[in-house]
């Protein structure tokens, strides 16, 4: 606490006298290296006195992120397996790995061709397509 207190002390000290040209007579190093338990910010005056009054009138936070939570798509399978709790919008390599098929990548940008798989009976780069809501029934080549 008191390491603290003398941490805080120096930072305001070294904050006055740079931008106010001088350090004030209560901040000589002296005082700073007496154990105080508590901090005194008066050379700011009421600077900070309503810096965070209006923190109550802001009223109850929202959660962050989904508000209704992922979309998933239970009608999902891969080469005739089920895919539980595939999310709509991932890439569809990460869709196959949840249901432990490999698909083979190479570039991840979608130029090799590597990655090409059968998406309700279209030709897609697995790489870079997401998952559609509905039905998708993914086939390996």
């Amino acid at each position: 606490m008191v390491r603290t207190n003398l941490i805080i002390s120096c930072l305001v000290a070294l904050l006055a006298s740079s931008s106010l040209g001088f350090a004030p007579s209560s901040l000589k190093p002296s005082s700073l290296l007496t154990s105080k338990s508590t901090t005194s910010l008066d050379i700011f005056g009421d600077a900070l006195k309503g810096a965070f009054a209006n923190d109550d009138s802001l009223g109850k936070r929202k959660d962050e992120g989904l508000s209704k939570g992922p979309d998933y798509n239970e009608n999902v399978t891969v080469n005739g397996k089920k895919v539980q709790g595939a999310v709509v919008g991932q890439k569809l390599t990460a869709v196959a790995g949840r249901a432990r098929v490999k698909i083979p990548v190479n570039c991840q940008k979608g130029d090799c061709g590597t990655c090409m798989v059968n998406l309700n009976g279209r030709k897609v780069k697995a790489c870079q397509t997401p998952l559609p809501k509905g039905k998708a029934n993914i086939q390996t080549l």
